[in-house]
């Protein structure tokens, strides 16, 4: 399988290009989250890996990863950007927990699986 091109990271692409910030807060409006997300979400400070570009139905989407600072394992959260970032989708994984953020189809969720490892 072809590696997919890699990107910025996930909070310096949220800082450069605003619609990523703005569908971030879309996808975690509303929802109960542990307090690491909320301060990523107010700062965008986590550890990170580069972006990746996959596709999704034939368009090409940005999937990112962070993590709780210094806790890694068992906290972490995958998001996938709709194309200019009109739309995010996320998976949680906290622990052994995984909840799925912005209501994704079975084709989005399996294009984060795709990413978890």
């Amino acid at each position: 399988m072809a590696q997919a091109p890699e990107g910025p990271y996930l909070p310096d692409l949220m800082k450069e290009q605003p619609a990523y910030l703005t569908a971030w807060k879309e996808m975690v409006a509303g929802e109960k989250l542990p307090a690491w997300v909320d301060t990523f979400t107010k700062t965008q400070g986590a550890v990170a890996t580069p972006v990746k570009t996959i596709p999704v139905a034939g368009q090409p989407h940005t999937l990112g990863w962070i993590c709780k600072p210094h806790d890694c394992g068992g906290n972490e959260v995958y998001v996938l950007f709709a194309p200019e970032a009109r739309q995010a989708w996320g998976l949680m994984i906290s622990d052994d927990k995984r909840r799925w953020l912005g209501n994704p189809d079975a084709a989005v969720q399996a294009a984060i699986e795709s990413g978890v490892q």
